[in-house]
């Protein structure tokens, strides 16, 4: 840096003779004279120090960083910072105060993050300094004992003040102190002004960026402990149902998701162990929106379903009793649509219910049917309305056959087009696929994959297979 040469341009063809710099002609900027200020010895220290302030990380980097250029530029000086930041009228606090010798040494209390360790004082010179919130100069300072700095001051003939503003009050206040007995004039005064305020400015974006820093920080940390349990909610391994193959994709928009998926028998026999042989529970659900508010609500549900009193006769009951629990709540626009079977493995017969969600696929390992969906049972998504009922309706399912559940995330997907993955992908996708559960999950999940050409998605996707397995 301490090589380069600034240029400074000027259209007057009849200027006077430049001072500090020299007027040369330039084959660049024809008419007009530049001014080389290759000699100038400050210019390099300020475009240094510029670059690192735009690079400091923390208050302490800026004081730290300033305070090594000022050293530069105008040899050792003492330095004084004060606060008045939350304190009465006349009340102040020293967060600085550094001899010449000590000036790029700045490892002092963190008045930032820890004002309550800064004492706060009234009286002493300094109190007399800053009662008019104006800048100063003085010369001829004399000052050996001070009631609050000691003998701090008695070393200085001269000093400068100059407060920093914070939305329009001077909260802070920058003096710098010379040996000699008239260090300072106005012209610097007015110089130091503009620039200990920006300065001061710097700071405060650095305490605002490390400050954000931190809160993104505990709200990764929180957004991982929602993430943690609402994976909590799913099978930590996909149970078993006799005559069954079960393969699941879960995969969320965000580290804590809105869909829920949830597998689990209905009866316990005697001694209080789940019955494979019952009937079973089968779920798939997707909360509006995503990330954690959508998390808390599927936590709800989960909790409303796996709460629900006894054993139900069928899948509407248990979405009535779910609907009524979270329209109590008044979930401001949020809802839920879910798709509840009850799967029996003696009879192979699944009765539904649906609640606003896509309706599940079947396809025929055979291949001796067409794709068909499941979609003669509707109803509103939950959380909508108080007084919705929902229907249901059953199916029996043959051997080779596989129930396909999805959330909205596999068909909404879009490419680089905005073109949606649609329930036509998912049927593209299972045309060549044996129909097996773990080869629908693979079969669909590469189809969606290359829609989305390397698109990052924008909701959960959620998608369950089970296939019947032939007697």
């Amino acid at each position: 840096m301490a090589g380069s040469s600034f240029l400074v341009l000027s259209k007057s063809s009849s200027m006077s003779q430049p001072t500090a710099a020299t007027a040369v002609s330039s084959s660049r900027f024809d008419g007009m004279i530049c001014l080389d200020t290759s000699q100038n010895t400050r210019i390099p220290v300020m475009m240094e120090l510029v670059g690192a302030l735009s690079r400091a990380e923390t208050p302490q980097d800026v004081h730290r960083t300033f305070a090594a250029g000022i050293r530069q530029m105008y040899g050792p000086r003492g330095y004084i910072s004060l606060s008045t930041r939350g304190l009465e009228p006349g009340e102040y606090r020293v967060t600085r105060a550094l001899h010449a010798e000590s000036f790029t040494e700045m490892h002092m209390i963190d008045s930032w993050s820890r004002p309550e360790d800064v004492p706060v004082h009234r009286d002493g010179f300094l109190g007399s300094l800053i009662r008019s919130a104006y800048p100063e100069v003085i010369h001829g300072l004399d000052v050996p004992d001070d009631p609050v700095l000691g003998g701090f001051l008695g070393r200085y003939g001269s000093l400068m003040a100059i407060p920093l503003f914070d939305h329009g009050e001077p909260l802070n206040w920058a003096i710098s102190l010379s040996e000699a007995s008239d260090g300072f004039s106005i012209a610097e005064l007015e110089e130091q002004i503009l620039r200990a305020n920006l300065v001061g400015g710097t700071v405060r974006n650095t305490i605002m960026a490390h400050d954000l820093k931190l809160a993104s920080e505990r709200i990764r940390r929180e957004m991982e402990r929602i993430a943690d349990i609402q994976r909590a909610l799913l099978p930590e391994t996909l149970p078993q149902i006799p005559g069954t193959s079960i393969a699941a994709s879960y995969e969320t928009f965000d580290q804590a998701g809105g869909d829920l998926y949830m597998i689990r028998p209905l009866q316990r026999d005697e001694d209080g162990i789940p019955d494979a042989n019952g009937p079973w529970a089968i779920l798939i659900a997707d909360a509006s929106g995503h990330g954690p508010a959508a998390a808390v609500v599927i936590a709800m549900l989960h909790a409303i379903v796996h709460a629900y009193p006894g054993i139900p006769t069928g899948p509407a009951e248990v979405l009535d009793h779910a609907n009524e629990h979270l329209t109590a709540k008044r979930l401001e626009s949020s809802f839920v649509t879910a798709f509840l079977g009850i799967y029996d493995p003696k009879t192979r017969r699944l009765t539904y219910s649906c609640a606003g969600h896509n309706p599940p696929l079947l396809k025929d390992i055979r291949k001796q049917r067409p794709l068909r969906w499941l979609d003669r049972a509707g109803g509103f998504p939950l959380g909508i309305l108080d007084d919705a009922r929902y229907e249901q309706t059953s199916v029996v399912l043959e051997p080779d056959e596989t129930v396909v559940l999805y959330t909205d995330g596999i068909t909404e997907a879009m490419n680089a087009n905005r073109d949606m993955f649609g329930t036509e992908g998912i049927e593209a996708a299972l045309v060549e696929c044996t129909g097996e559960s773990h080869c629908v999950i693979h079969s669909v999940l590469a189809g969606l994959r290359a829609h989305e050409g390397g698109r990052r998605p924008s909701d959960d996707q959620t998608i369950v297979a089970m296939q019947i397995m032939p007697e």
